[in-house]
């Protein structure tokens, strides 16, 4: 079962970089993972276009970290902003720990009165077979996806309200879901383990890509399911597959494989590229995809629109699946809303 396609594993030059996005400037945006890898780069980009960018993350220090990074390295040679008023933050997110994620959802709305673009950037890959998060979820369907899928229900409101401002673009106030090429090694038929989204006995190699690849089917879903219900109301949802790039992504692989997979890797910068595309290309037809717009939408590296697993998507587009998801995620996780 190949989970990535070629144009994925080779994908052309990418034509959407930093010089196509206008100043940010009073503009508000989320990086969740934003401390380093494909997230750094969004949250170094947005920076650097004057943006006011919270990178979410559990490490105060990390976060610091790369705040000090992303203010002493140099713009991107193609951008022509001038920048000088972006602003970085960090805001505490432990997606490991879903009783602490309501607090750090406060805490942001606190301190800002709109949210523009948030990028449910973080997830890990490869955890031990029986790891699991505080609430005893496997760690990849806790992490990947129940934690974002929680974060996004207490923001939500706020994006609405910053889509309803007369002032706003069309096309401008998104919800980016990072997925990955793994999701077409998700359970079929519909990229879900209905009856057993945990699969705590299942092992080996089979196991953990089907842990993996739920967990990554389920952001696809996600942001396809975002957009049927928020999409009239005036946001943008959109999935991504950032590309093969190297990142903290490889840590928790086998030496052996990384051994192998490592000289297919690209900088890091151009998986930035990806989620840049996904947060600020333009979206002229903001109807569903299946109604011939962009809504909805899988995006391929390097800012491509692209299509994801057919499997996945002839769930979406047949079945509901993603309104069947949503009201189970609603019903896991209503001890902690």
């Amino acid at each position: 079962m190949s989970v990535v396609t070629w144009s994925e594993s080779f994908p052309p030059k990418p034509t959407f970089t930093e010089k196509d996005v206008p100043d940010q400037h009073g503009r508000v945006f989320i990086v969740t993972g934003g401390s380093s890898g494909c997230g750094f780069e969004v949250a170094k980009a947005v920076y650097n276009l004057n943006g006011r960018v919270y990178i979410a993350g559990r490490s105060a220090e990390n976060a610091e970290r790369a705040i000090q990074s992303i203010k002493s390295e140099a713009p991107a040679q193609q951008q022509t902003v001038k920048r000088g008023k972006g602003e970085p933050f960090f805001l505490h997110l432990d997606l490991n720990d879903l009783a602490t994620i309501k607090a750090s959802a406060d805490k942001f709305l606190s301190l800002e009165s709109r949210l523009d673009v948030v990028w449910h950037n973080a997830g890990l890959g490869g955890a031990p077979q029986g790891s699991v998060t505080a609430q005893g979820f496997e760690t990849h369907l806790g992490i990947n996806a129940l934690g974002p899928f929680l974060f996004q229900h207490f923001l939500t409101p706020l994006c609405l309200e910053t889509a309803s401002r007369p002032e706003i673009s069309h096309d401008a106030t998104r919800v980016i879901w990072v997925t990955s090429s793994g999701h077409r090694g998700s359970p079929k038929p519909d990229g879900v383990n209905w009856t057993d989204m945990n699969m705590h006995t299942m092992g080996g190699v089979k196991g953990g890509m089907f842990k993996y690849g739920q967990s990554k089917a389920m952001c696809v879903m996600f942001a396809h399911e975002f957009a049927r219900r928020y999409g009239p109301r005036g946001l943008v949802s959109l999935s991504l597959h950032p590309g093969s790039v190297k990142t903290n992504f490889q840590r928790h692989q086998p030496s052996l494989f990384k051994t192998i997979t490592s000289p297919l890797l690209y900088d890091q910068h151009y998986g930035g590229l990806t989620e840049l595309f996904a947060g600020f290309g333009e979206v002229a037809n903001m109807s569903m995809i299946q109604d011939g717009g962009r809504n909805g939408s899988y995006v391929e590296p390097w800012g491509r629109w692209g299509a994801g697993s057919k499997y996945v998507f002839g769930g979406l587009l047949q079945r509901n699946t993603g309104a069947r998801l949503w009201k189970v995620c609603e019903e896991m996780l209503k001890n902690y809303v």
